[in-house]
């Protein structure tokens, strides 16, 4: 392997199993820089997307200890998409800034880095892009079961991200994860042994 690290983007959709996808990763012991992680620690009390989000969004959006009331703040996002530009344009820069400062620093000659909307934000630099992959009929099926949601609700936040599809022509490598977890883990293994 050369001395240049190779950094695969990992993406899919609501529901498509990408969280499964990352802990096979990280159990075989490759790095996975989390982009939702780096948003949370972002959002805690005066983090830099924190004070983003008091600045553009106001107060109605914190709880009284002054944490971002992630309930309350989610459902605008999923539900307005005016909001949700007004957020991906506060915060993108940020974000972007940090995850590829933790990709610089890293030590590791293989890194993925998880980033939920990697097609939607443009986000380049990857060796690699790996979707994993679910239709649209089992993906709200596992969000409804998962988060307790009705069809409607579920359908509001897939309608909320890039179609599946439309993110399957833009990937370099599929991730199918329509089977069983066997199915799934000897996919990945094959993907692995390739690069």
């Amino acid at each position: 392997m050369s001395n240049k690290k190779k950094v695969i983007g990992i993406t899919g959709g609501i529901a498509t199993g990408k969280s499964v996808v990352t802990s096979y990763l990280r159990a075989h012991g490759y790095e996975v820089i989390d982009a939702d992680a780096v948003v949370r620690e972002l959002q805690e009390v005066g983090g830099a997307l924190y004070l983003a989000i008091r600045d553009t969004f106001g107060e109605a959006y914190f709880l009284k200890n002054g944490e971002l009331d992630r309930a309350t703040f989610g459902a605008l996002i999923f539900s307005d998409s005016a909001a949700r530009n007004k957020l991906s344009s506060v915060q993108d820069a940020i974000i972007r800034t940090e995850l590829f400062r933790r990709c610089e620093t890293s030590q590791s000659e293989i890194i993925f880095m998880d980033i939920p909307l990697l097609f939607e934000r443009d986000y380049t630099g990857f060796d690699e892009t790996w979707l994993v992959y679910a239709p649209q009929d089992i993906q709200i099926k596992r969000l409804m079961k998962r988060n307790s949601l009705s069809e409607s609700e579920a359908m509001l936040r897939i309608k909320a991200q890039m179609p599946i599809d439309e993110k399957r022509s833009l990937a370099t490598r599929i991730i199918e994860n329509c089977d069983t977890i066997e199915v799934l883990e000897n996919q990945l293994a094959s993907l692995i042994s390739e690069i």
